[in-house]
């Protein structure tokens, strides 16, 4: 296991309530499940509060950069000590 920081960029600060967090994952996959287990249920409330009836993911609407990569460009999934994600919301301009 790895000692990683997440960080909620923009919207998603007000969204979620939560600005940076740190957590306790092996895989970059297991440390988005945990953002989700945390998250996920507040951000639906907030979506049904808007009349989206939708049950969305925190990821699905995110672009996810791993130390500043994309992580479509990563081959490697898995995480070490000291590893930040970035989770930037797709609703964001720019």
């Amino acid at each position: 296991m790895a000692e990683v920081t997440i960080k909620f960029v923009g919207p998603w600060r007000l969204y979620l309530a939560a600005d940076i967090i740190t957590l306790q994952a092996a895989t970059v996959d297991e440390a988005l499940a945990q953002v989700e287990d945390r998250y996920g249920p507040r951000y639906h409330q907030k979506l049904l509060e808007r009349g989206v009836q939708l049950k969305r993911r925190i990821t699905d609407d995110s672009n996810i950069l791993v130390n500043r990569i994309n992580i479509r460009q990563l081959h490697e999934r898995s995480l070490k000590d000291g590893d930040h994600i970035d989770l930037i919301p797709r609703f964001v301009g720019g």
